[in-house]
């Protein structure tokens, strides 16, 4: 019944966002690192080197310039530690801008992807990869969660989520998960009606934030962190706005390998070794964040 429920859903979002699932089912599809039956990781100690994608939101190397008092982490010191304790060489390749990370890891460029997963997840037609998350990397505070929230400005006559149906409503694209189809999915589970006209979809964070501002959308879908470490902090503050509602919880950030391109034993072995070294030896550059196991997400997917 679960499952026949989340087909439906995913129907209806589908056909909100103008797609089509015409002729297929929905699957769920396990992102992260699990045993097979049977499965005995065979942990080898030969080098190991891989190039890696990154855009890490809380990373120096990684962030908007405008963020730079609250993007801290280096992984200098780190990767020095994983190369010399376990033979691990990791080339990190920083990317400010998702979008260029999303062009050249479609280019096949990179062996691994430090990223939000849905950067990789979200659009596999054309990409000749199989893609596995082996660990999750906490922020400052130790989340590892990533999630949408629903706001108003402080004076709006908006009170609750329930209030919300006709009005104009700002939220992210379809790459952008928390902001679009954890956004279309929560408005489907409370019964809230929003029309074509009045879904006005941008590409970041702060242009929907800033249609509010400028009296263009009565509500908006922003990340939970696009507040405190996004470049909306320099033109707002947290205190500005609301929050009358949130979406589902998924994956923040998280260490992603091709399976086409790395073996499952090469896999296991990078997941112990991150989470490892985080939880032993992890350096005051990472900034209190390190690698933990990756949890389950499921991403239901259309299939012929």
């Amino acid at each position: 019944m679960n499952r026949i429920k989340t087909a439906v859903l995913y129907f209806v979002i589908a056909l909100l966002t103008g797609g089509t699932l015409l002729a297929a089912s929905l699957t769920e599809k396990e992102t992260a690192l699990r045993l097979q039956s049977g499965e005995q990781p065979k942990i080898g100690k030969a080098p190991l080197k891989l190039v890696v994608g990154v855009n890490d939101i809380y990373c120096k190397d990684s962030s908007c310039k405008c963020i730079e008092h609250i993007a801290t982490r280096q992984y200098a010191e780190f990767l020095r530690a994983l190369k010399e304790r376990y033979n691990i060489d990791l080339q990190f390749v920083y990317m400010i801008e998702p979008y260029d990370l999303d062009k050249a890891f479609v280019a096949g460029k990179y062996d691994a992807v430090l990223a939000k997963p849905w950067l990789v997840f979200h659009r596999p037609e054309g990409r000749s990869t199989q893609m596995v998350r082996v660990a999750d990397l906490q922020d400052f505070e130790r989340n590892t969660s990533l999630w949408g929230v629903v706001i108003v400005p402080q004076a709006s006559p908006i009170k609750k989520l329930s209030d919300i149906s006709g009005r104009r409503v700002a939220y992210g694209q379809t790459d952008a998960y928390e902001k679009h189809q954890g956004a279309l999915a929560l408005f489907q589970r409370e019964g809230i009606k929003i029309a074509a006209d009045k879904r006005i979809e941008r590409a970041s964070c702060l242009e929907c934030l800033d249609l509010l501002m400028k009296g263009e959308a009565d509500v908006a879908v922003i990340s939970n962190y696009a507040l405190t470490a996004d470049c909306a902090v320099d033109v707002t503050t947290p205190e500005a706005w609301r929050v009358i509602g949130q979406t589902e919880k998924i994956p923040l950030t998280s260490f992603m390998i091709d399976l086409k391109r790395v073996s499952r034993d090469d896999a296991w072995r990078l997941q112990r070794a991150l989470i490892e070294l985080s939880a032993q030896s992890l350096p005051k550059s990472m900034c209190g964040g390190g690698f933990v196991e990756a949890v389950s997400w499921k991403i239901p997917r259309a299939t012929p």
